[in-house]
């Protein structure tokens, strides 16, 4: 009877321990389990939801912006998990109504483990940061194509000079310079150097699926770059209110194959 009494008190882990049954994982670790399979998860489908890149700088733009997206969801999850662990496991209700007798306040190593791990993160994505800096703002010294922008209320206008190769066929057929408005062909895979200039009011240029949006500015020149690599229409726009038939600046990136 001495050792039911004994055992009606027990909590029902300590008596599977003693009747030889694993215990389970404490609450931090099952936390620090859960985080780090989300984190695998969300890893796992970013990888897979990713579609190959249409120029160099959005592929570099999408890497950076996995980078800095899946350990900041994990992050998250594992400190909103600690949060809800915390109220969960120190909120007051029947036979919990005083704290810790004597509380932990501080602890060194923990304070220089969540200072130490940060600053690595950061050091890690400025270095990406960087990287992907290289990629997207470095201007190519031997284009193949020179391309002016020329920003009017409400229109694009595009100058567009075929630097390399002399003649190149395409849909408008044979040339070595073309000024056209409202759309305008480039061969996939051909370095293009873009310049840009407004005409009257602030403009920007927004070539949605390259990612690439740059201020076209009055008195201001602004040079950029990109490379095609698959074929198809690309919607271009500007993404600078500017005036009243803003809605209706548009036009159209053609990429051959």
């Amino acid at each position: 009877m001495r050792e039911f009494a004994r055992r009606s008190h027990d909590t029902p882990q300590k008596v599977l321990a003693e009747c030889g049954f694993p215990q389970t994982m404490s609450g931090p670790r099952r936390l620090v389990f859960l985080a780090s399979a989300m984190l695998l998860a969300l890893s796992l489908l970013g990888g897979n939801a990713r579609a190959a890149p249409v120029s160099p700088g959005e592929g570099a733009t999408q890497d950076l912006f996995w980078i800095v997206l899946i350990p900041a969801l994990g992050i998250g999850i594992f400190v909103s998990a600690l949060i809800a662990y915390a109220v969960l496991k120190f909120r007051i209700r029947p036979g919990h109504t005083t704290g810790p007798a004597n509380p932990k306040t501080h602890d060194r190593e923990l304070e220089a483990l969540w200072t130490v791990i940060p600053a690595i993160i950061l050091l890690i994505v400025g270095f990406a940061a960087f990287q992907t800096l290289v990629v997207t703002d470095t201007l190519p010294q031997n284009p193949d194509v020179i391309m002016e922008i020329n920003a009017h209320q409400w229109y694009w206008n595009f100058n567009i000079t075929y630097v390399r190769s002399g003649t190149w066929l395409n849909t408008t057929g044979n040339f070595t310079s073309l000024n056209t408005t409202g759309a305008f062909a480039i061969k996939a895979g051909l370095v293009v150097k873009i310049i840009l200039r407004s005409f009257d009011v602030a403009h920007s240029f927004y070539l949605i699926d390259f990612d690439l949006k740059i201020d076209v500015i009055p008195g201001h020149t602004n040079l950029y770059w990109f490379k095609p690599l698959q074929p198809g229409d690309f919607m271009i726009r500007c993404a600078e209110f500017c005036g009243l038939n803003h809605y209706t600046m548009t036009a159209t990136l053609k990429v051959v194959s």
